[in-house]
């Protein structure tokens, strides 16, 4: 073999990956195996010195809804993620929403913070009412037992199934679950700051 392939083939076999020790610095080989190039420095995104919050006054989760008004900020907290089927007692897993109801209304401004209870349409309209006042009273007085929310005034009032926010039955006449869903909720309204 000549000598220029010789070095040739020691030069392949020692970089190739895995492809053994590479040469000592001392040897001659060293002095002639390149470097690997550097990476190219390469910006992926952009920096910006504006930063982003998400804001507790909007959105929907779980059953948690807010709108803001201009004199109010309105919670919507679904009714079957407070209360059982037909039953006025609050659920062990409402404690969520009506914390963050809580923290909103310490937020809020000072004066009444009403607290309106609604039903879907099904039923006698009697019982919808009594059922949709028996709700706003549990979650009011639930507010009243919060650390800095004993001093507000909590004002529940029950509208039964007067006031819907979507159909309770479909076009054809059909039941609409979804919509009656929908429709059983309890309101809070927070005077704004």
């Amino acid at each position: 073999m000549r000598p220029a392939l010789v070095g040739a083939a020691l030069l392949v076999a020692g970089c190739g990956e895995g492809g053994g020790d590479p040469a000592p610095e001392s040897s001659p080989l060293a002095a002639v195996t390149p470097a690997p190039p550097a990476a190219p420095s390469r910006q992926v995104g952009q920096v910006s010195a504006l930063s982003g919050a998400t804001s507790g006054l909007t959105g929907q989760v779980s059953g948690f809804a807010v709108s803001v008004t201009d004199t109010a900020t309105v919670v919507q907290l679904a009714a079957d993620t407070l209360f059982a089927f037909d039953k006025a007692d609050l659920d062990s897993a409402a404690q969520a929403n009506l914390q963050r109801t809580a923290d909103l209304v310490r937020q809020g401004g000072t004066g009444e913070v009403a607290v309106v209870g609604h039903t879907d349409a099904k039923g006698d309209d009697a019982y919808n009412l009594d059922l949709s006042r028996r709700r706003a009273a549990a979650v009011a007085t639930w507010f009243r037992t919060q650390p800095g929310l004993a001093a507000r005034t909590f004002v529940p009032e029950g509208k039964g199934e007067t006031a819907p926010v979507a159909p309770n039955a479909r076009p054809d006449g059909g039941d609409d679950p979804d919509g009656r869903a929908r429709n059983r909720r309890v309101e809070v309204v927070i005077p704004r700051a």
